[in-house]
């Protein structure tokens, strides 16, 4: 009887304490990009608020910069402005994308 009581009162209490924790945790959002020492300086920046920055300078008479807003797609960031729509996919450590011929893997360099 008394061990029937420490295990409900024990399970009682994790799970108190489970509905305390936040549930939303979003493992995409930090900084992504390439080494220090890449020319191309290519970043991008997942904000908990739903917005992101993307850089390229990988042609430097062309340099991108691109603001917006990002939605969450399973496993899927789709990344929206104005003018594009561009799908990364990560796993919480590298976002991989592709467009045409041309692939990116920026790797997590900041939370």
């Amino acid at each position: 009887m008394t061990t029937a009581i420490k295990f409900l009162t024990a399970m009682v209490i994790i799970i108190l304490m489970s509905s305390f924790t936040d549930k939303y945790n979003n493992p995409f959002t930090g900084t992504y990009g390439v080494s220090a020492s890449d020319a191309s300086q290519i970043k991008l920046t997942i904000n908990a608020d739903h917005t992101f920055y993307y850089q390229d300078f990988s042609i430097p008479d062309k340099k991108m910069i691109i603001n917006g807003n990002w939605t969450l797609n399973g496993k899927k960031i789709l990344l929206e402005d104005s003018n594009s729509k561009k799908n990364f996919e990560e796993n919480g450590a590298v976002a991989k994308s592709r467009k045409g011929f041309t692939f990116y893997r920026l790797c997590k360099i900041a939370d």
